[in-house]
C-alpha cells in the first residue's frame, strides 16, 4: 500500500479501518449468537462445555473489535475528522473491501471458522480461506490508488495488519511534514476513554506516540505472530478450530451451531442469495433488535459531539449505550432459535445489524433530546409487547422505559427546550424497612439497652465480632454465645458496622438512633472473595420484594448456595478449587460524584450479573478508588475476563441463578 500523502487520505484509511472493525465485530457476534447453549440442543456434556467456552471466547474477540473500532475513531478525531460509525449493510458487495477481506453474516460452521482464522492471520502465515468465502471472491474487482490526487482513493491490501502498518507509517510521514501541533488538531475531550467504557487498552490520542501505541495494540490483539503465542485473535481461533476437529473425530455428527440463516436481511432482497426474515415473531423481533443497534450507534456518535453532549452527560449516555449492547446481544441470541421463514423449514433467523440511511448526528441539543426520547420510548414499548412470550426481555423493556423518562424532565415537558439524560436521581431515599419474616438461620440476643440479631446464612466469618468484642461474641462455644450486656451499645454498634456481610444487625432500646445508611455508597472488591456493599441498599428479589439493607457481601464466584449472598464457597468449602481473583483492579478515570449517598438499587439478574443503579464508588481491596459511577453490572458468575465487571461471559458459561 502507498503511504497517505495528506490528511484526507489518512482519514479515509482510518474510516476503512473503522468499517472493517465494525463489520468483523458484527460477523463475530452473529456467529457467536448461533452457537448452541443448552443441553437439549443435541450436544453431550463434553461438547456443550466446549461450545459454551467457544461462545465466551468469540464474544470476547468481538469485544476486542469494539475496542479497535473505538481506537480507530479516536485516531480520526485526533486529526480533526469526525468519528465513523457508518458502514455498508450486509451482505457487503464485492469490491467495497479487498477481495480477501470478506465479511458476511454466517452461522459458526467450519467454513466460517476457517474464514475467521484467515482474516486474522499474520502476514507471513499461509492459511486457506473458508470454502463458502472463497466462492464469493471476484479477482477482477481490484482497487488502486492514483498518485497526486486530492480526493480519497482506496487501495487493496492482503491483511488488516497491512492496512494498519500503512496507517502507522502515514502518521509518521505527516507528523514529520506537518508537525505535531498541526497534525493533532482534534479535541481530546471528544474521544472515548476509560472514563466512558471499561475496555482494556482504550485510550485518548494526543500525539504520535499515542497513535502508534494504539495501532500496535490493534495489530497485536488481531494477528499477533506466526508462532500463535499470546492472546491474539488468530491464535484463539486456531485453538477453537483444533478443538473442533478433535470433537468431530470423537463424534462425526457433532454440530455446535444452530441453523441461522446465511446472509439474512430485514428488507426485500435484491438478489436470491439472501434470506429475508418474514416469519413471526422473528420479523418483529428483528426489527426491534436493529432499532436497538441503530440507537446504540447514535449514542456512540453523540458522545463525541462536545457541542451537544456535555462532559457531565457522557456517563449517562455511556450507561444507555451499554444497556443497548445487552439488548442487542440477547435479541441476537434469541433470533437464532426462531424460524426465519415459513417456506424455508430448518432455517432460523438472525440479527442483520441493519444500519439507517440517516446521519448519526443532530443539529442541536434540543433536537437530540427529543428524537432520542421518542426512539427509546418506542423501543421500550415494542419490547414490552414481546414479554408474555419471551420474559427474558422484560428487564430490557423496563430499563428502556426508565431511560426514556430521563431524557426529558417533568418541567421540561411543558417547555420547548429538551434536556440531556439525567444519570440517576440525587440521593434517592432507601426503601422503608418492613418486618422481616422469621428465619431459622437468625439468632436473637436481647440485652437491656440493645438487641443483637445474627444471621448464620449471611456470615462470611470476617471475625470482626469475636475479635472486636470477645466478651460479647464468644467464639467456639456450644449454646448461647452472644451477650449484649457485656459491652456498651456504642461499642456493639461499632462492631456491627464493621461486619461486611450484614450478618450482625441491632436494635437500640435507649432512645438513641440505630444504624443509618453511610454517607458514601461503597462496593469493596475483596481479594479472592465477594463484593462487600455498604450503602442504602434496595435489594430486589424475584418475587417482587425489595429488601432494605445497609451491608451485604454478594457472591462473585458463582458457587454460593445462598445467592445473591456469599456463603464462603469461594474458599473451596464446596469441594471445588478456591476462587482466585485479585481484588486489586486498575483505576479508571472518573469524576467525583456530586451526590455520594442515597438509594442503591441492587438487582441480581436471572442467570446474569448484579445490576447496581445509584451513586456508587468501587474500591479495590486496599481501599483505592477504582471507579465512581451511577450504573454498573458486576460479575457474579465468576467467569468474566474483566472482573469485577460483567463482560457477558455468564451466557456462554451457562450460569444459572434466580433473579429479577
Amino acid at each position: 500500500m502507498q503511504i497517505a500523502p495528506h490528511r484526507e487520505q489518512l482519514a479515509g484509511m482510518l474510516c476503512e479501518a473503522a468499517e472493517i472493525e465494525h463489520c468483523l465485530m458484527c460477523c463475530y457476534l452473529y456467529a457467536g449468537f448461533s452457537l448452541k447453549e443448552h443441553a437439549d440442543e443435541g450436544l453431550d456434556e463434553v461438547e456443550l462445555a466446549a461450545v459454551r467456552r467457544w461462545k465466551r471466547e468469540v464474544i470476547r474477540i468481538a469485544t476486542d473489535e469494539m475496542l479497535h473500532l473505538a481506537l480507530a475513531n479516536n485516531l480520526l478525531l485526533s486529526i480533526g475528522a469526525s468519528p465513523h460509525y457508518r458502514r455498508f449493510n450486509f451482505p457487503i458487495s464485492g469490491g467495497l473491501f479487498p477481495a480477501d477481506i470478506g465479511v458476511a453474516l454466517t452461522p459458526f460452521d467450519e467454513a466460517t471458522l476457517d474464514h475467521f482464522v484467515y482474516v486474522e492471520r499474520p502476514r507471513d502465515v499461509a492459511e486457506r480461506d473458508g470454502a463458502s468465502y472463497s466462492a464469493m471472491k471476484d479477482p477482477s474487482l481490484t482497487r488502486r490508488m492514483l498518485t497526486g490526487r486530492l480526493m480519497l482513493f482506496t487501495e487493496d491490501y492482503d491483511t488488516v495488519g497491512e492496512l494498519y502498518q500503512t496507517i502507522a507509517e502515514s502518521f509518521r510521514v505527516l507528523h514529520d511534514s506537518l508537525g505535531a501541533q498541526r497534525l493533532f488538531v482534534g479535541p481530546q475531550g471528544a474521544q472515548l476513554g476509560q472514563q466512558d467504557f471499561r475496555l482494556g487498552g482504550l485510550c485518548r490520542i494526543a500525539d504520535l506516540k499515542d497513535a502508534l501505541a494504539a495501532i500496535e495494540l490493534i495489530v497485536r490483539q488481531g494477528e499477533g505472530s506466526a508462532s500463535e503465542q499470546g492472546d491474539c485473535h488468530y491464535a484463539r481461533f486456531v485453538a477453537i478450530r483444533r478443538e473442533w476437529q478433535q470433537l468431530k473425530a470423537r463424534r462425526p455428527g457433532f454440530v455446535p451451531y444452530r441453523p441461522a440463516a446465511r446472509n439474512p436481511v430485514m428488507r426485500s432482497p435484491v438478489t436470491t442469495d439472501r434470506v429475508q426474515v418474514l416469519a413471526e415473531p422473528a420479523s418483529r423481533i428483528l426489527d426491534a433488535g436493529n432499532a436497538a443497534y441503530v440507537l446504540m450507534q447514535r449514542l456512540l456518535a453523540l458522545m463525541s459531539d462536545e457541542h451537544i453532549c456535555a462532559a457531565s452527560d457522557r456517563r449517562a449516555v455511556a450507561d444507555q449505550t451499554l444497556l443497548l449492547m445487552h439488548v442487542v446481544a440477547d435479541v441476537g441470541s434469541l433470533l437464532t432459535t426462531l424460524p426465519a421463514r415459513d417456506d424455508l423449514p430448518g432455517v432460523n433467523a438472525g440479527l442483520t445489524f441493519t444500519v439507517s440511511r440517516q446521519s448519526l448526528h443532530y443539529p442541536s441539543r434540543t433536537a437530540a433530546g427529543a428524537v432520542l426520547e421518542e426512539a427509546t420510548h418506542a423501543l421500550g414499548r415494542r419490547l414490552e409487547e414481546f414479554v408474555p412470550q419471551f420474559p427474558q426481555l422484560r428487564r430490557h423493556a423496563a430499563q428502556l422505559m426508565g431511560w426514556q423518562a430521563s431524557w426529558i424532565t417533568q418541567e421540561e415537558r411543558a417547555a420547548p427546550a429538551v434536556a440531556m439524560p439525567q444519570a440517576a436521581p440525587e440521593a434517592a431515599a432507601p426503601p422503608a424497612a418492613s418486618p422481616a419474616a422469621p428465619s431459622s438461620s437468625i439468632t436473637t440476643a436481647v440485652g437491656q439497652d440493645l438487641t443483637v440479631h445474627f444471621d448464620t446464612k449471611r456470615c462470611i466469618h470476617a471475625r470482626h465480632c469475636v475479635t472486636g468484642e470477645p466478651e460479647v461474641f464468644l467464639a467456639n462455644v456450644p449454646g448461647d454465645w452472644i451477650y449484649p450486656d457485656n459491652a456498651t451499645p456504642e461499642r456493639l454498634a461499632i462492631v456491627a458496622h464493621c461486619c461486611p456481610s450484614g450478618a450482625i444487625t441491632y436494635e437500640r432500646h435507649d432512645g438513641r438512633p440505630g444504624e443509618a445508611p453511610p454517607k458514601v455508597n461503597l462496593v469493596r472488591v475483596r481479594e479472592n472473595g465477594p463484593l462487600a456493599v455498604h450503602a442504602g441498599i434496595a435489594l430486589a428479589w424475584p418475587d417482587g420484594r425489595v429488601e432494605p439493607l445497609k451491608r451485604a457481601t454478594l457472591c462473585r464466584c458463582g458457587r454460593s448456595s445462598n445467592k445473591p449472598f456469599c456463603d464462603g464457597s469461594h474458599t473451596g468449602s464446596d469441594g471445588a478449587p478456591p476462587f482466585v481473583t485479585s481484588g486489586e483492579i486498575a483505576t479508571r478515570p472518573s469524576e467525583p460524584l456530586a451526590v455520594r449517598d442515597g438509594r442503591l438499587d441492587v438487582e441480581p439478574l436471572r442467570n446474569g450479573p448484579l445490576e447496581l443503579r445509584g451513586n456508587l464508588e468501587i474500591l479495590c481491596g486496599t481501599g483505592r478508588t477504582v471507579d465512581r459511577l451511577q450504573a454498573v453490572r458486576l460479575c457474579r458468575c465468576g467467569r468474566s475476563g474483566n472482573k469485577p465487571f460483567c463482560d457477558g461471559s455468564h451466557a456462554a458459561a451457562g450460569f444459572v441463578a434466580d433473579g429479577v
